[in-house]
């Protein structure tokens, strides 16, 4: 049987990448992150994000910057859902911009 803590860690993961003005540029949702360790502040993070510049999923790359929990109850079961904001270098943001032509 699992302890209440055990029950908790089974948590979900928001991921909002932003740029270096706070602009959101994508964002990912990971409802099965169970067991998993949850990145640090610092670290890098590299997902399969909705794209809010082309409205697709894509790779972005980013540094975390912070991290936020929140405890949850889904049918009286505890659940922590963390926040993960993370900041994308110019370079990355660049790659990731739609391209126009002038055809």
């Amino acid at each position: 049987m699992k302890t209440q803590l055990q029950s908790s860690m089974a948590a979900g993961v928001f991921v909002e990448f932003h740029d270096d003005q706070g602009n959101t540029l994508g964002q990912a949702v990971f409802t099965d992150w169970q067991g998993r360790p949850v990145p640090a502040v610092g670290d890098t993070l590299r997902c399969e994000a909705q794209s809010t510049i082309t409205g697709r999923r894509e790779q972005i790359v980013g540094q975390v910057t912070s991290r936020h929990f929140e405890l949850q109850h889904d049918e009286g079961n505890p659940c922590i859902w963390v926040r993960l904001a993370a900041t994308v270098a110019g370079a990355q943001r660049r790659i990731n911009a739609p391209r126009f032509s002038n055809n």
